[in-house]
């Protein structure tokens, strides 16, 4: 049966069949041939428990929040701010383009939709102000992987929801990783803006700086909103996502005044598609993942580690390798998905505090979107800079020894990363 799931799982993926629609067929096909005389009726059962989660109700509400935030003109406020903070500094729109990414990303929980809403602002100008388009891009690339860590993060909620963990300690944990990625991206950029000569902007008199920020004032508190709301026990993950939404729609609507009614409802029938599409990911593997489980895997993968090494550190070393290789050719909602009913009775086995092993789990998932075949990143970017994949990739190395930096730290310093969580 594991067999018959692995490599049905695997030749339609060759196949380029849509991941979802690949491990549900496998795993349907599993169940078929399993000789067990299992039931069809167990599909549709294990979809809908799978997504009968109160946690995964967040998904829908971010997902929103984001979208509204990113039409309604907080995020061209956001890029107008960073310009102001930090544009002046050598390298100084690549810096803009880092500060906003990290902002937005803290109000979307998407690596996708930060990439887009900064990046179809910073890439063109980018590319006006002499920066190749491939580094414009790989920056932009990396920047948007922030979106998944800092909080809040869909895959943290699939997550909590598949593991459960909880999402409010996962979102508040994801803060540092976060701002390591951030500050060790801004310091590669000042390097690679000092090899290559490029310039920064006029610095920017206090009184236009206090400006930008009255201006985009209501845009910049919505993650203190969020994140205070959650750390002060004000309201869980889940109406936090309520809260952004709400919280959005009257800054948009009512403040901004940048977009009426009619545009309002297209950005609602937006999101909804795209958290269909992830909707339809998460049931699909539910199947497989259903299957996995039937055939003990969790216990085998465990059982296998341990016969491996005793030491935490090597265990922890071969779960990333393996999450690496898996996010190369599954898209991230999948993986998180497929490997956390896998690994995260290992992290228990191992002593690891179950949230921090959860950050662990997802920043090296981020990989997946900044590296090819299937980094979503890295051709949404493209697309935005009208160059090739590959032409971004020449400028990606120095950006993975940032995520790779960023996740030794998170591994090694787990007081530091779980300090939010604890208050």
């Amino acid at each position: 049966m594991l067999a018959i799931l692995i490599i049905s799982f695997s030749a339609l993926l060759v196949l380029r069949v849509p991941v979802a629609a690949a491990m549900g067929l496998s795993g349907t096909l599993a169940i078929l041939t399993s000789g067990m005389n299992i039931p069809l009726a167990v599909v549709p059962q294990r979809i809908f428990v799978l997504l009968d989660s109160t946690s995964l109700l967040a998904i829908p509400f971010f997902i929103l929040a984001g979208a509204i935030m990113e039409q309604g003109g907080m995020a061209r406020r956001m890029i107008a701010f960073a310009e102001a903070m930090v544009g002046h500094w050598r390298g100084g729109l690549a810096q803009v383009d880092v500060l906003a990414s990290t902002i937005f990303s803290s109000l979307t929980g998407s690596s996708a939709a930060s990439a887009t809403a900064t990046g179809s602002v910073m890439i063109p100008a980018m590319k006006r102000a002499g920066y190749p388009a491939g580094y414009a891009a790989a920056l932009e690339a990396s920047g948007s992987a922030i979106g998944p860590i800092i909080p809040p993060s869909i895959i943290m909620v699939v997550y909590g929801s598949l593991a459960s963990v909880s999402v409010g300690g996962l979102f508040l944990s994801g803060v540092a990783p976060g701002l390591f990625i951030a500050v060790g991206l801004l310091v590669v950029n000042a390097v690679q803006a000092r090899r290559y000569g490029w310039g920064g902007g006029e610095r920017t008199p206090w009184p236009k700086r206090l400006a930008a920020a009255r201006i985009s004032i209501a845009a910049l508190l919505a993650p203190f909103v969020i994140i205070g709301g959650i750390l002060g026990g004000v309201f869980t993950p889940t109406e936090a996502g309520a809260v952004a939404v709400v919280y959005a729609t009257v800054v948009t609507l009512f403040l901004y005044r940048e977009i009426g009614w009619r545009q309002f409802l297209n950005v609602v029938v937006d999101a909804a598609l795209t958290t269909g599409v992830i909707s339809i990911i998460i049931a699909a593997a539910g199947i497989f993942g259903w299957v996995l489980a039937l055939e003990q895997v969790p216990q085998m993968v465990v059982a296998w580690v341990q016969g491996v090494t005793s030491s935490p550190m090597m265990a922890v070393l071969l779960v990333i390798i393996v999450i690496l290789i898996v996010g190369c050719f599954v898209d991230v909602t999948a993986a998180v998905i497929i490997l956390v009913p896998v690994f995260a009775p290992l992290g228990a086995s191992y002593g690891f505090d179950p949230v921090h092993f959860g950050i662990i789990v997802c920043i090296a998932l981020v990989y997946g979107n900044v590296t090819p075949p299937v980094g979503l990143l890295l051709f949404i970017t493209a697309g935005l800079a009208k160059c090739s994949v590959m032409e971004v990739m020449r400028y990606q190395l120095p950006f993975y020894a940032v995520l790779s930096a960023a996740l030794a730290l998170t591994v090694l310093l787990p007081d530091v990363v779980l300090f939010l969580a604890r208050l």
